[in-house]
This record gives structure tokens, C-alpha cells and sequence, in this order.
């Protein structure tokens, strides 16, 4: 700011080789793409652009397969976590139909022969019922 004017380039960021390294392999894994990772890191596109590049020139083709393979498994492992989701929320669903169902059975007894049947909270139990060894 030598004549008071701000500046107007944005100055080069040396960024160490972690976060290189990082974003190489959130790219890879398909979870951000370019412009994601840009703004993620605070770094322009065109950066992110140069170090994938690079990456992948020095690594030669096992960078490009290591990212044709990650995400192809992850996509796999998502349907199959997926359908793991679709079967447990029907097992809850069926359980939950279950425990609907023993409550009204349970009500509709209490009512049709006057006896309670659940227990109140902080009743001990019976004397009749002691455990046998």
C-alpha cells in the first residue's frame, strides 16, 4: 500500500504438504468437488486444479485408479448401508406395530376383566412369585 491503494492480488499462499495431501484425497474420495475444495481450503479453483494435476503426474496412473476404486467402493458401500437402513427402519416399524399391539391388547383385557395387569411404577414384586433355585 505504498501509494494508499489496497491490494489488489491476492498474495501466494504456500500451502504445506498436508493440506496438499488433503485435498488430494477429499478429491479423490469424491466428497468435494474442485470449486468445493477451493473454498474449503481458502485457495482458488485453478489451485486445487495444479495440485490434483500434480499429484497425479508424479503418481502416475494409481492416482487416477486409487480414485476410480475409492469411489466405486464408497458408492457400493452406500447402497449397501442403504438398504441397511430401509431394513432396520422396517424392523422398528413391525416392533413398534408390536408393542402398539400388546398395549391394546393389554387395555382391552384391563377393561374386559376389571383386574390390572400392568404394574405401577415403584411396586415391588409379589410375594407369590420368588425365584426358585
Amino acid at each position: 500500500m505504498a501509494n494508499g491503494k489496497a491490494k489488489t492480488r491476492n498474495a501466494k499462499k504456500h500451502l504445506r504438504e498436508e493440506t496438499k495431501m488433503e485435498i488430494v484425497h477429499d478429491y479423490y474420495l469424491g466428497a468435494l468437488n474442485k470449486t468445493h475444495l477451493a473454498e474449503k481450503y481458502g485457495v482458488g479453483w485453478e489451485t486445487v486444479h495444479k495440485i490434483i494435476r500434480k499429484f497425479a503426474a508424479e503418481n502416475d496412473k494409481s492416482a487416477l485408479l486409487m480414485g476410480k476404486h475409492t469411489t466405486d467402493s464408497l458408492s457400493e458401500e452406500n447402497k449397501a448401508l442403504r438398504k441397511e437402513v430401509l431394513e432396520l427402519k422396517k424392523r422398528l416399524y413391525d416392533e413398534t406395530m408390536r408393542a402398539d399391539f400388546y398395549d391394546t391388547m393389554i387395555d382391552v383385557a384391563e377393561e374386559m376383566f376389571g383386574i390390572e395387569i400392568r404394574k405401577k411404577a415403584g411396586t415391588g414384586q409379589s410375594k407369590g412369585c420368588t425365584k426358585t433355585k
